[in-house]
Parts: C-alpha cells; sequence; structure tokens
C-alpha cells in the first residue's frame, strides 16, 4: 500500500514539473522596457524559474523539454494589472465553487489579457478574497498571483453614491485609523486602501481629514505596506500627497481641473505613483447614456493628466479598475493611454518592471532574465507598432503553467 502511494505522489510531482518545463521557440522577445528586441528568441523554463534566454543560435533546447512553436508571437514578461475588483456575486463562496469555474473566471477577467499579477483594490468581503488568493497560492485555480488591499475605509460620512446602499466603514479619528490599519494587515492584507476624497452623490464630494490619512499611511509603512488612495478630485489628491499616500487608486478628473506643471512636480517629489483607469470614465458615461463619452471633459481631462505625469517621468501603474467595470476589454485603456502620448516603453513599464519595483518583487518578476519566475505573455501582433497589441494575447504563463491559450494560438 506504501508502494502503491509512493508511485501516486512520484506520478503527480513529475506531471506537475512537466507542465513548468517548457521551451518557448522563435519569438521576437522584449526582455525588459527599454532593451532591445531579440530576434527568434529561446527562453527555457525549468521548474517554474526561467534558466536561459538567448537566440535559437545560442540555446541548444534540451530533447525532453515540451517546446511552443513561437514564430511571429512577441514574447515579454507578464503583465500587472494594479486595478481590480472581486465585488461582484460570481466570486462569493470562493473557498467552495469549483475549481474550474473560478479560473474560468479568472480567464474571462484577466488571464486572457495576460496579467500574472493581480492587485485587489477594496473587497466587502476580506476572508472570501483570502479563500480566492489561497487557492490561486495553491495552483487549484489557475490565474495571476493575487495581492489584496483589504477592506477599505472612507472619511465620516463619505460612502461613495455608487456602492450605495451599502456603507464602507467611515473613520472618524486617527486612533481609530490606527487601530484600523492594523487590523487590516494583521488579517493578510498586502496594502492599505482609502478614499482621500469620496463623491457621495449631488456633485458632492467629502475629503478625508488630513490627520485621519497621516495616522493611516504611518501605520501601513511601518510595516512596509504602500497606502493607494482614491483621490477623485483635485483636493483628494491633494490631501493624498500632504498625507503620505504612495499610489493614487485613479488620476482625479472630478471637476475638470488639469493638472499644472507644479502639480507634477509635487507628485513626482513625493515618489507618488498614478494608476490611470482612463477606460473607466468612458464606461461610466456610457453607463449613464452620454453621448460621445470620448467628447467629454471628464475623458478629456483624465487623458490630459496623465499625459502631462507621463511626459514627466511620473511612475504610472497599470490598472483598469475591472471587477467594478463589468467590460474587460484592455484595448480602450491602451488605446486612450496612447492618446496620452505614453510609448511602447512606459506602457512596458507600467505593465511590468514599475510595479514588480513598487511592491518588492523587482528580483522575481517584471524582466524576461534568467533565475526570474516564468510569468509571461506571448502576443500575436507587436505592440511596437500599435498599443493595442498589448491586448492580442496568445499565451499566458505563470510560473511556466500555460494559464491562458488562445485557440489561434495553437500550433
Amino acid at each position: 500500500m506504501k508502494t502503491y502511494l509512493l508511485a501516486i505522489l512520484c506520478c503527480f510531482f513529475l506531471s506537475a514539473n512537466a507542465q513548468s518545463d517548457l521551451a518557448l521557440a522563435g519569438a521576437r522577445i522584449y526582455p525588459s522596457p527599454g532593451a532591445p528586441p531579440l530576434e527568434n528568441g529561446v527562453v527555457l523554463i525549468k521548474a517554474g524559474k526561467i534558466t536561459a534566454v538567448g537566440s535559437q543560435h545560442q540555446i541548444k533546447i534540451p530533447a525532453h523539454l515540451r517546446v511552443v512553436d513561437c514564430k511571429g508571437l512577441v514574447l515579454m514578461a507578464g503583465f500587472w494589472n494594479s486595478h481590480v475588483h472581486f465585488m461582484s456575486a460570481v466570486w462569493e463562496h470562493a473557498d467552495s465553487l469549483p475549481a474550474a469555474q473560478l479560473t474560468r473566471q479568472m480567464t474571462d477577467m484577466l488571464t486572457r489579457y495576460g496579467f500574472t499579477y493581480a492587485f485587489d483594490l477594496a473587497t466587502l468581503n476580506f476572508r472570501n478574497l483570502r479563500a480566492l488568493r489561497d487557492r490561486l497560492r495553491s495552483g487549484e485555480v489557475d490565474g495571476p498571483a493575487l495581492l489584496s488591499a483589504g477592506e477599505p475605509f472612507v472619511p465620516p460620512n463619505g460612502s461613495p453614491f455608487y456602492v450605495h446602499p451599502i456603507k464602507l466603514p467611515e473613520i472618524s479619528t486617527p486612533a481609530a485609523a490606527v487601530a484600523y490599519v492594523q487590523k487590516q494587515l494583521d488579517a493578510g492584507a498586502d496594502a492599505v486602501k482609502i478614499w482621500s476624497a469620496s463623491p457621495v452623490g449631488n456633485n458632492k464630494v467629502v475629503a478625508m481629514p488630513l490627520d485621519i490619512v497621516k495616522a493611516a499611511t504611518s501605520t501601513a509603512h511601518k510595516y512596509h505596506k504602500p497606502v493607494f488612495a482614491h483621490p477623485t478630485s483635485d483636493t483628494g489628491w491633494r490631501v493624498a500627497v500632504a498625507g503620505g499616500v504612495d499610489i493614487l487608486a485613479h488620476v482625479a478628473p472630478d471637476g475638470y481641473i488639469g493638472w499644472q506643471q507644479a502639480d507634477v512636480d509635487l507628485l513626482k517629489r513625493h515618489h507618488v505613483a498614478v494608476i490611470p483607469t482612463l477606460k473607466l470614465y468612458k464606461w461610466e458615461l456610457e453607463r449613464n447614456k452620454v453621448t460621445s463619452p470620448e467628447d467629454h471633459p471628464l475623458v478629456k481631462t483624465a487623458i490630459e493628466q496623465i499625459g502631462m505625469y507621463a511626459k514627466a517621468g511620473g511612475e504610472i501603474l497599470f490598472g483598469t479598475d475591472v471587477g467594478y467595470i463589468s467590460d474587460f476589454d484592455t484595448a480602450d485603456e491602451l488605446r486612450f493611454l496612447g492618446a496620452a502620448g505614453l510609448t511602447f516603453d512606459q506602457i512596458l513599464t507600467s505593465l511590468t518592471t514599475a510595479p514588480a519595483k513598487r511592491f518588492g518583487m523587482a528580483q522575481r518578476c517584471g524582466r524576461v532574465a534568467k533565475g526570474l519566475d516564468a510569468d509571461l505573455v506571448l502576443l500575436k501582433a507587436d505592440p511596437h507598432d500599435d498599443v493595442k497589441n498589448f491586448a492580442a494575447v496568445a499565451y499566458t504563463i505563470r510560473q511556466g503553467k500555460i494559464i491562458y491559450e488562445a485557440k489561434e494560438a495553437v500550433k
């Protein structure tokens, strides 16, 4: 009996290792932003790690490896989506839903668009989110590595109108902020999320008191955890920066106030990263039956703000707010980033090296290099020619395992 069980275990581990031992051959490889592409490249993967990167003339592919023919494809590091949500009812009971169902939902929302990492920026049920995160980590469910900011909080009387009738936790004193942040981190949160200014309806925005913001950020920073802020408006991003927030979860186009050079300089001086979420504004306007949404000042202000920050060299993290947005396609977000003036290298940076560095994972991911995790994406066309091609995903690979394969990518 013991011999039989040992044989089963050996077969399981051999099968698991075989899934993550691959040779990706023939792609154009972009190792990192700013680096020249490598033509007819080869990436060797063993036990979920990249063991070699080079040209087909330089690297001999071991006979035992599964070879994926990548001729005509473009290979780069797997993407980060630094602003997602799992608040939809389809994610409830994540501890007991069939793994295949959760994998399908991950595919629809994230992995089909190349995401190997995702940062959840607000959940209403952190226990459920942790269950989902655990099943992803175990490999039972296929999808991106998942980080979470846990359950966020808002200013007094500051629950956003768009979550009505739900009321988010309202924190009214610095001491309460310290206790709440501590509770979230103790529960396993990877970051803290606040509304530095919250839209409560009737064009009213409630700002979080500065002393509460400072209490939250100083507590999170003691544990080396980042703080995200939903800024909403000009007031919101200024309170966030003054309070020591690390990342703006959106630009701040409400009120249609464009950023001036002094604003951009202030954001850069405080090392604030910005997640554009440009498609969000078009989606909201369409949902409210506004005609010609791309001509609306809300969209134009958002594009203008991130364009100024990109031109100044500010840190930008790619994020789409999917899970709140029900349209998961990334093409519009990429198109708007291009319209804002972001280059191929700037967009690739926002998808790969910038979040990897910001979240302390640069030694594990974000580049195509020997020794790093084999978190990779293969595209059907080169985004250097058209940035929308960042959305044309053929394969998504997480720690050497193919977790998404487009039907037409099959060789």
